[in-house]
Order: C-alpha cells, then sequence, then structure tokens
C-alpha cells in the first residue's frame, strides 16, 4: 500500500495521499478493517502522518512522510533487485 501511495506523489508539490486510491489498488475494501489497520500501522511506524484538516482525514486524505517516501522507494528497489535475480536464474 505504501509503494501505491508512493506513486501518488510523484510530480506533485506536496505529499498528501489519499488511502482510497492505495486500498483500491492493493484489492482491499477501503471502507473495511483490513484498510484501518494497514492505515494504523503507517501511522505508527511514522509513514504517514493525519492531514492537518481532521475532516480531510476522514475522508481519507493522508501525508507521506520522509521516511514514508523512503521506506516505500526501498521496497521498490528491493523488488527490482529480487526480479532481476530471478531473470539471471532463469537464463542459466
Amino acid at each position: 500500500m505504501l509503494k501505491h501511495m508512493r506513486r501518488q506523489i510523484l510530480g506533485q508539490p506536496a505529499p498528501y495521499v489519499e488511502v482510497r486510491a492505495a486500498a483500491i489498488s492493493i484489492g482491499v475494501k477501503s471502507g473495511g478493517s483490513e484498510c484501518r489497520i494497514l492505515v494504523e500501522e503507517l501511522l505508527r511506524a511514522g509513514y504517514l502522518q493525519r492531514y492537518p484538516s481532521p475532516s480531510l482525514t476522514a475522508h481519507g486524505l493522508y501525508r507521506l512522510t520522509d521516511s514514508g517516501i523512503v521506506a516505500a522507494d526501498e521496497a521498490v528497489l528491493e523488488e527490482a533487485r529480487r526480479r532481476r535475480r530471478l531473470n539471471e536464474g532463469q537464463e542459466r
């Protein structure tokens, strides 16, 4: 979910993300308990912050923190490394 949030801020002036879109992109019901649990985990880890306006947070808008951006970027890099190793193994 964090990687999908990272994609939302590419080229944007501020790191604000929409939880609903990220949840849908990974196949999670945006209003369901699984989504709420994921968001709470990201908040506890410091990867997300609540939007300055509580009413906007209530509508699923959050701020992706610098540590959230780094964590998402690292996950993307690790995924690319894993794919490369798999491809190299298949070529042999």
